[in-house]
């Protein structure tokens, strides 16, 4: 097994952006120095892009959960009295959203396989910005259906389109999900004072100045972020070399854009697939629970108005220190499963004192607990595109199986029918109960496939062969092999 020190790589002139070297010349990837530089540099021109682009998607995505609440307290301002939200029309509202977005997911990721990152990321943003402009015209129950139809159209592939663009550059990152919800309540508390400003209710303002930053950004994406490390022009030509040379040959790459058959029938079968796309969907509810229905929860408490909207910032915040402290001592440690694991028991926890406590006081806790739901997903995610190469397996690994996850999206909102309110014990007790089957999943994953995400030990699977001493032949893992992780030692 190659160790740190004797991982030698050769590179050669490629239409890679590193032609400046000779065929000859060495990339000694155990250069600390280089490695720290080059991560520096990346995250400076990479994460901005990606941080700020989540921020305003969650913030688009789910302020149909803010503008269901938002002045509240004069109920002929409010959505629900405008568009005659009762009974369950706003679970269907919710579920009508997921239904283009998740047969437009995995299709999304092979575009961008043909496409720059740059450049489908930003039509998304595009598209999804100017339908959430429009969603301040809508008039009928009718018009917000269509609306959020269209809007899960548009929002389809930014997820995973993300998550595959991280893996051309490095590990999954976290943190501005639980930005972008304490963010969403601070927005929503001062768009609640623009209520009947130019004719507009406060939930027409709210998609209005939502939607304008989806569009700004996206074209600014489109123009100037950043494809791929083969021609980045923030790194020389030999950081560029040793930038794609510390992925390995297991990492996606720039040049394969075909699409083989072969690959994603053998990914598609495999049941390791499933289990992390079932699990991946149970953690998914969890998500969309939180994400639509705390304001509603911390409405039940008694706060209206413009307290109820800014008592959804503290749970959020709270949220980004859990998730970024976990995230980053997952990425420090490189293990992903006790990681998740404790991301389970903690959001677990906050459900389960959801389902039986009355205090206010503890229920308003359990909202803190269950906004730390990605402490437990990005890690998990992380896990999940270790166990494959490829373009094509990596296109599955992510579109594939949030696609199938984000079936979450159309279950969680009738979770919680209003008829269930104030408590809401029903969806309580299912997501506990989703949580609890995660955690024992997360554990047989870790046991099946290891607990850690770099490529430091491949078992032999089906179709490989190993050298007289035993020891596996790297150059035999196949595209789309299902591969056994460890950590680092």
């Amino acid at each position: 097994m190659a160790t740190m020190d004797d991982r030698k790589l050769t590179s050669s002139a490629t239409s890679d952006g590193i032609d400046s070297l000779g065929a000859g010349d060495a990339i000694d990837l155990s250069d600390t120095v280089m490695q720290k530089r080059i991560v520096r540099k990346i995250d400076w021109h990479i994460l901005p892009w990606v941080c700020v682009s989540y921020l305003i998607n969650y913030l688009d995505r789910t302020n149909l959960g803010n503008a269901r609440t938002l002045n509240n307290d004069t109920p002929e301002d409010n959505l629900v009295t405008q568009l005659g939200l009762t009974g369950i029309r706003y679970n269907i509202a919710i579920a009508v959203f997921f239904v283009p977005y998740v047969l437009m997911e995995f299709p999304s990721n092979i575009l961008l396989k043909y496409f720059t990152p740059s450049v489908w990321i930003g039509r998304i943003m595009i598209s999804w910005g100017i339908v959430t402009i429009c969603t301040a015209s809508v008039s009928t129950y009718g018009g917000l259906l269509a609306a959020r139809f269209f809007l899960g159209l548009a929002e389809a592939g930014f997820y995973p389109g993300v998550i595959m663009y991280l893996c051309f550059w490095y590990a999954i990152f976290a943190g501005s999900i639980a930005v972008a919800g304490a963010f969403s309540g601070l927005l929503a508390t001062g768009i609640s004072f623009l209520n009947g400003k130019a004719g507009l209710s406060g939930w027409q303002w709210l998609f209005v100045l939502e939607g304008i930053p989806a569009v700004l950004l996206g074209i600014a994406v489109w123009f100037f972020m950043p494809n791929y490390p083969n021609d980045a022009k923030f790194l020389t030509p030999e950081e560029r070399a040793f930038a794609v040379a510390r992925m390995g040959t297991y990492a996606p790459s720039k040049d394969d854009k075909h699409f083989d058959k072969a690959i994603a029938k053998q990914t598609l079968v495999e049941p390791i697939f499933w289990i992390y796309a079932i699990q991946y969907f149970f953690m998914t509810n969890s998500l969309n629970a939180f994400g639509y229905f705390a304001p509603t929860i911390i409405a039940t408490l008694g706060f209206k108005g413009y307290v109820g909207q800014l008592l959804t910032v503290p749970p959020n915040v709270f949220a980004l220190i859990i998730i970024v402290g976990n995230c980053l001592h997952s990425d420090k440690t490189k293990e992903r499963i006790r990681h998740t694991l404790a991301g389970l028991v903690f959001v677990g926890t906050g459900y389960l004192l959801l389902a039986v406590v009355t205090n206010w006081g503890v229920r308003y806790f359990a909202v803190f607990l269950i906004a730390c739901t990605n402490a437990a997903v990005l890690p998990f995610l992380a896990h999940r595109t270790a166990t494959v190469s490829g373009s094509t397996a990596t296109a599955l690994a992510t579109g594939g199986i949030i696609a199938l996850a984000n079936c979450g999206g159309i279950s969680a909102p009738f979770l919680f029918p209003s008829s269930t309110g104030p408590r809401y014990q029903m969806g309580n007790w299912t997501v506990f109960a989703f949580l609890t089957v995660s955690m024992v999943s997360t554990v047989y994953l870790g046991w099946r496939l290891g607990t850690g995400s770099e490529y430091k030990d491949v078992q032999v699977m089906a179709g490989e062969t190993t050298s007289p001493d035993g020891m596996e032949r790297r150059e035999s893992v196949r595209d789309g092999e299902i591969r056994r992780i460890t950590s680092r030692e």
